[in-house]
């Protein structure tokens, strides 16, 4: 009776010991050194660390912070899972000029995935140099949004602006649409919004420039936030961006091109 039971027991955890084991996140960071970074070379380096959740609760908004222990003339943050209207592997969230070592930088990235998220960064003697790490979330880049586009053109461009003696946050009203997004508020029929999100921000204290960023797509999360490190802050500091639509913004007012 006893080796009845036994056998039963064990049969039923094989069949549901499957359902407990997740397969292999696929690293494709030879697809995304291909499509950003061809013909360089890419050493792994452990002085770039993460500070992240293995898993997301929601795909549109993923918390995402590194630190970088050497100094680095750019930065690029990668995630290799998710589409982009340009081909190949993974979409570029951003690319920025660090201004201090060791150099701390969070934010919300999209994940349309599991996937890979790599930093790659290079030197001032033009090496580069990459870490990574797997996430796990999903249908962050596809997801619908509620779009109304008075209420997004009325708050477009508004930003806030926080800081310590040296790290400083910027937070900035954008859609960020990434070209894969319903519009879920057009009851005659879903449409894809078109891809329209910041391509470049720059902020200066007492005119001197501390951190700049430019973007390849969508891959940061809608009304995005940036915190970073940055030398002694002495003023009030000044953010201008730039969208891919052309429109400009400083501070908490557009300026008109």
């Amino acid at each position: 009776m006893k080796n009845i039971v036994f056998s039963i027991l064990l049969s039923l955890v094989s069949a549901f010991a499957p359902l407990g084991v997740h397969a292999e996140t696929p690293n494709h960071l030879d697809g995304v050194i291909d499509k950003y970074f061809k013909g360089k070379s890419l050493t792994k380096s452990d002085d770039i660390t993460f500070d992240v959740a293995k898993r997301a609760l929601d795909g549109t908004q993923v918390p995402f912070k590194f630190t970088a222990n050497k100094k680095y003339k750019n930065i690029s943050v990668v995630v290799e899972g998710n589409p982009h209207q340009l081909p190949g592997i993974g979409s570029l969230a951003l690319t920025m000029q660090p201004k201090t070592v060791p150099f701390t930088f969070s934010t919300h990235i999209r994940m349309e995935q599991d996937s890979y998220v790599d930093v790659i960064a290079e030197d001032d003697e033009g090496k580069f140099f990459y870490n990574q790490v797997a996430i796990r979330s999903a249908g962050g880049c596809s997801a619908g949004v509620t779009y109304d586009p008075d209420a997004v053109l009325k708050e477009i461009g508004a930003m806030k602006v926080l800081h310590t003696d040296n790290r400083a946050s910027v937070f900035i009203k954008h859609p960020q649409h990434n070209g894969y997004q319903a519009n879920l508020s057009n009851y005659t029929g879903l449409f894809i919004l078109q891809e329209w999100h910041l391509s470049y921000i720059s902020v200066t204290d007492n005119e001197k420039e501390i951190w700049s960023a430019e973007f390849g797509g969508g891959s940061t999360s809608e009304n995005p936030f940036f915190t970073f490190d940055s030398p002694k802050i002495k003023g009030d500091l000044k953010v201008i961006a730039i969208d891919s639509q052309g429109r400009k913004f400083f501070n908490k007012s557009p300026l008109k091109n």
